[in-house]
């Protein structure tokens, strides 16, 4: 029997940009105290736009639409008027239309910022990086001491890779609001991810002072310090993220990967399994025990959790590499080939070479 190369366990992520799960609500700017009016508006268009805001607080797109550009006919300098116009083709998903409208308040008023940041939040959505940097560019040259512009664009500059520039991003954020504890979050990840570890250590320790709701500073941290193999740190680490939340499933995840890397088997197991309770659909858990029972040469029960991971996930490869390693070393030839043939389809290179060497395509054939 031909040696197999080692079993190489696959495991979630370690961290994330906590921008990326955030979802923002539809804004809209109703007007206060519209009777007393001092802006020199036409009161028809005032009664116009009034009437505008009403129709989009009872979700009557269409009239609010139609109060809006009313609104604007009478009076173009309106900038409430085009703004809620705005705003309300987003809640009408007329995207391109709330694009344009924003360009145009950009182009009406000079002094306009908060058009060029949703800009870049819906060049986001688009998976426009590049255009999303340039907006939120535009929106901080027209209002320098705003957090969050500088936030986004260094999250955008992390997508890319642009490690230095997301920390100039994120280090400005935290000089306007030493408080933020994302940015000291991000910019960790961000000096991680430039070898700045003692960097990145101070940082997330900052952030999980600042938020102690969060495990996700913690979480970072401990995959920080498993990556240096200081895995009693990392588990301590995340042992910080589980007592925040019982139900992080990825630092139990995670736990359970320093936990295999340390050689403590039975404990990884209790951690996986543990993920598989708060989780049932996570496929990972399931490939990471059979993963665990790889090395316990536990085999039978590599085919069952193996086989579990392909029915919740039918395209995870190293499921299907697992599985065909197990079969080979129970002896199980051609259930192996068919397993390493439909591992190599989904990317799996070794599969390949084991498919080959094994003469799989004639003992399939026959």
């Amino acid at each position: 029997m031909r040696n197999l190369q080692s079993f190489t366990l696959l495991f979630c992520c370690f961290f994330w940009l906590s921008a990326y799960g955030q979802e923002d609500s539809v804004k809209v700017v109703i007007a206060k105290n519209v009777e007393i009016d001092s802006s020199g508006i036409d009161p028809k268009a005032q009664e116009a736009y009034n009437e505008g805001t009403t129709a989009f607080e009872k979700k009557n797109y269409s009239k609010a639409i139609a109060d809006f550009n009313k609104a604007i006919e009478i009076s173009p300098d309106f900038i409430k008027a085009h703004t809620n116009l705005a705003y309300t083709y987003l809640a009408d998903k007329k995207t391109a239309l709330a694009e344009k409208q924003f360009l145009h308040i950009t182009s009406i008023d000079e002094t306009a910022h908060l058009p060029f940041f949703e800009l870049g939040t819906l060049a986001e959505l688009k998976d426009s990086v590049n255009l999303a940097i340039s907006y939120y560019s535009k929106a901080i040259e027209r209002k320098k001491n705003n957090k969050e512009y500088y936030y986004q664009r260094g999250i955008q500059y992390f997508k890319l890779e642009q490690y230095e520039n997301a920390i100039t991003d994120f280090s400005k954020v935290v000089l306007i609001d030493d408080k933020f504890a994302d940015a000291y979050n991000d910019r960790g990840s961000a000096y991680k991810l430039s070898g700045n570890m003692d960097i990145a250590i101070a940082d997330y320790n900052k952030a999980a002072e600042l938020d102690k709701k969060s495990g996700l500073a913690f979480n970072n941290l401990g995959s920080l310090y498993r990556e240096q193999k200081e895995y009693d740190r990392a588990i301590k680490a995340y042992d910080k993220a589980i007592l925040i939340d019982q139900n992080n499933f990825l630092a139990w995840n995670n736990r359970g990967f320093a936990k295999f890397e340390k050689g403590d088997y039975q404990d990884a197991l209790s951690d996986f399994k543990r993920v598989n309770l708060l989780k049932p659909d996570y496929a990972i858990a399931y490939n990471n025990i059979a993963g665990v029972y790889m090395e316990m040469e536990d085999y039978k029960n590599v085919i069952t959790f193996s086989t579990k991971a392909i029915e919740k996930d039918k395209d995870l490869g190293a499921a299907f590499y697992n599985r065909a390693i197990a079969h080979e070393m129970l002896r199980n030839e051609l259930e192996a080939c068919q397993d390493w043939n439909k591992a190599a389809d989904l990317g799996i290179r070794i599969a390949e070479e084991y498919y080959t060497t094994n003469s799989c395509g004639n003992l399939i054939e026959e």
